[in-house]
């Protein structure tokens, strides 16, 4: 008997994790859970999945199966669970090489893995996802590209960038962009119309004024979304069962960025709102 899908629903996990579902397929963008802290990271020490965080989170989130995961860029915030979160609640992997690579030094088959370029569509049930590569937010403490099979544990310098994607999500019941890097390619989203922009402001507050206006003309502007919902503004090396707080001062000025964030709003019109971790919309109601 065939299974009817419900509206769709999408629910934020922290840094730039988004499920989107519309209770028969259900797509995962990063799906990042573990959070090691900060200064484990800074201090050069290796990092790997926690697997009771995994679970944890999956659970709580209502994360039972999904059709696939899109991975934004390869640094440890991004990739380092998703063969983990594959490995339990199935779909197929989608990334660049670097990603793949994180998948083959976590074990996962070559079936469960699929390398993404740009101007790639992917169709799972009522969904559409189409491909967008990019560039990483400035200041890229990682680049370059992870060139054979990458096994936890490992430093977090060890997660290179690959390449940079935004993901969207068409639906008969509406369009939703995922766009995890504060950085933009000029006119890379003109013609776009989506009902909800998740709108990556890591670092946007140390940026120039400049930088910033550009950034929301190219992402906003370009899109007119209904709704903008920033993601990866929040300290990622907090886990996620306490209260989420900004990045540090040291990394970014999330100050700047919320006053950025609402002038802009109130200039264009467009609301912008702050979605909680575990949280879940229904983006189309």
């Amino acid at each position: 008997m065939a299974v009817t899908a419900r509206c769709v629903r999408s629910t934020f996990f922290g840094t730039s994790s988004v499920h989107v579902t519309d209770g028969v397929s259900g797509i995962l963008v990063d799906g990042f859970f573990t959070r090691p802290s900060l200064l484990r990271v800074a201090l050069g020490r290796p990092v790997a999945p926690d697997l009771r965080r995994i679970s944890d989170a999956l659970s709580r989130g209502g994360v039972e199966r999904l059709d696939a995961l899109f991975v934004a860029h390869s640094h440890h915030d991004h990739v380092m669970d998703s063969p983990e979160v594959v490995r339990r609640v199935g779909g197929v992997l989608h990334g660049s090489e670097s990603t793949v690579n994180v998948g083959r030094g976590a074990g996962l088959g070559e079936h469960s893995m699929r390398r993404i370029s740009d101007g790639d569509r992917y169709v799972f049930g009522d969904f559409t996802v189409r491909v967008f590569e990019g560039a990483h937010s400035p200041g890229d403490r990682y680049p370059g590209s992870i060139d054979g099979p990458l096994v936890p544990p490992a430093k977090a310098s060890a997660y290179r960038t690959g390449g940079c994607y935004s993901f969207l999500f068409e639906h008969p019941s509406g369009t939703i962009l995922v766009h995890p890097s504060a950085n933009f390619v000029p006119d890379k989203f003109d013609g776009l119309d989506v009902d909800l922009l998740y709108l990556g402001i890591g670092a946007l507050g140390a940026q120039s004024a400049r930088f910033q206006d550009d950034y929301w003309h190219h992402t906003v502007e370009a899109t007119r979304p209904d709704l903008v919902i920033p993601v990866h503004w929040d300290d990622f090396g907090r886990s996620l069962d306490k209260k989420p707080r900004p990045m540090p001062r040291l990394l970014d000025n999330f100050a700047k960025t919320r006053e950025l964030l609402d002038r802009k709003s109130t200039e264009s019109g467009v609301p912008v709102r702050f979605q909680q971790p575990y949280e879940t919309i229904t983006p189309f109601s």
